[in-house]
């Protein structure tokens, strides 16, 4: 039935999404006005009503201690501001799998805490397929990979991501 399902799931992603299969040289070779300026992520525009999806999220994965993930989109708004999502839970162990909605500007999903806080190999595939920066949170702090720079970087320090007052000072 997990099988079934997860064929089911790449085959949604195949027929919803073509456009966004990309060869793995032309991902590498990207640059920043390929990626577009509406996949920039503004830190400080983080509110009260993302941190509560970052710790539903956070709630969902047992806060770290379990072996399942669970994920946020995060879209901006016409005038500037950001709304999150979750995305469905799916009570995968060690992974997480979605549909990959064109519009987000940034996708953030748990990572266990005895594992590598940063993002995965998995996690900056897909953050360079779809030109979005992806999120890792975990008890250790908050990482980001952004296929514009390629790099990964620390955000917040532990759990500092649940506070709305931390993001404005980035």
């Amino acid at each position: 039935m997990i099988i079934v399902f997860k064929l089911l799931m790449i085959s949604l992603v195949a027929l919803l999404a073509p456009e966004f299969v990309v060869d793995c040289q032309t991902r590498m070779q990207r640059s920043e006005q390929e990626c577009g300026e509406n996949k920039t992520f503004d830190p400080s525009k983080v509110d009260e009503s993302i941190t509560k999806e970052f710790l539903k999220a956070w709630n969902r994965a047992h806060n770290g201690i379990g072996n399942t993930e669970a994920g946020i989109s995060i879209f901006q708004n016409v005038e500037g501001s950001y709304w999150a999502i979750a995305m469905p839970y799916t009570n995968e162990s060690g992974q997480i799998t979605f549909i990959v909605d064109p519009a987000p500007i940034a996708i953030v999903h748990t990572h266990q805490n005895g594992l590598d806080p940063k993002p995965s190999a998995a996690d900056i595939r897909v953050a360079d397929k779809y030109c979005v920066p992806i999120f890792t949170i975990t008890s250790w702090g908050m990482y980001m990979y952004d296929p514009k720079t390629q790099k990964i970087t620390k955000i917040q320090n532990n759990l500092d991501w649940l506070s709305a007052a931390k993001w404005k000072r980035c």
